[in-house]
């Protein structure tokens, strides 16, 4: 009789046996996930853009909506119309001081191409570190236009310490534009016995009707304006515009941009709907209005070494 073969016992089939199918069900489940379920969903599609820029896109810059915007301005300020050729000639600028004179004492005066400058002394409202107000004698500077056209005025002034005004008062007034036959009056620093001011550099922008409004919305502080010299800023009409590119505008004067490129770029443009952009300068022959930067010019990708 052949002796028996050898071979697994039951019980270590039995145990294969489970094992193999212990193998099938994880690799059935497994590809139940990944192949039965439905695939994942696509990304959100982006926002759509907002209505403002698609405004500005689309309907600002067009000939129509900026004629249409200076139709309404006139109205609104009360100034006679005004076409948009018009508004596209050349502002006349001057440079009216550019060498520093000095007023001495109260009674200092300085006749300029446009302007008439001159030094008093009054008691306004003064301020202590803590809050409490006061009066007190503070020196003032009259600034008369003395032309028959609105003016965009720049007059630039030096106290012996600055550091003495920081608790003066200011006097209502606007601080950038200038109508015809108008004095106004700023608060330049405290007054004290031999007090003396210094008019660093005058210079002005004529301006159309609309334009005098215009500028007058602005923002001193944003507009490359002392802010020792225009506290007080009201405009004569309307509320100061609550945006003005004032970082762009200050850093391009590393660019050359300077105060008369910035009023002449408002001269023509409602600071509500258009803004100041770098590169812009003064014009000295007609332009298209209304302006806006120049499309950025596509980066060409450097050519690779050659071997």
């Amino acid at each position: 009789m052949p002796p028996a073969k050898k071979g697994l016992s039951a019980d270590a089939r039995l145990a294969i046996g489970l094992g193999v199918c212990a193998a099938l069900i994880v690799v059935a489940l497994a590809g139940s996930r990944f192949w039965g379920s439905a695939p994942p969903p696509p990304p959100p599609p982006p926002p759509p853009p907002s209505t403002a820029a698609t405004v500005e896109g689309i309907l600002r810059f067009t000939p129509g909506f900026y004629k249409a915007q200076l139709e309404d301005d006139a109205k609104t300020y009360g100034v006679a119309p005004i076409s948009v050729d018009a508004l596209a000639q050349p502002n006349a600028y001057s440079l009216d001081l550019a060498t520093p004179r000095t007023l001495k004492d109260k009674h200092g005066v300085l006749e300029t191409a446009h302007l008439r400058l001159a030094t008093t002394v009054k008691k306004e409202w003064a301020t202590t570190p803590s809050g409490q107000g006061f009066r007190y004698e503070h020196l003032i500077l009259e600034i008369t236009n003395k032309t028959q056209r609105p003016l965009a005025y720049h007059v630039v002034t030096a106290v012996a310490h600055p550091e003495k005004c920081r608790s003066m008062g200011a006097m209502t007034h606007d601080a950038i534009a200038i109508a015809p036959g108008e004095t106004i009056e700023r608060t330049e620093c405290l007054w004290h016995p031999h007090a003396s001011l210094t008019v660093k550099k005058v210079e002005v922008l004529e301006l159309s009707p609309l334009g005098y409004y215009y500028v007058s919305r602005l923002q001193p502080s944003q507009v490359l304006l002392e802010e020792r010299t225009s506290l007080g800023h009201a405009p004569p009409k309307g509320k100061v515009c609550s945006f003005a590119p004032w970082r762009e505008i200050h850093d391009a004067q590393a660019t050359g941009t300077s105060w008369a490129d910035v009023m002449d770029f408002y001269s023509r443009h409602d600071c509500d709907q258009y803004s100041f952009w770098r590169g812009y300068r003064r014009w000295t022959t007609p332009g298209t209005l209304p302006s806006r930067a120049p499309p950025a010019k596509p980066t060409v990708a450097a050519a690779p070494p050659t071997p």
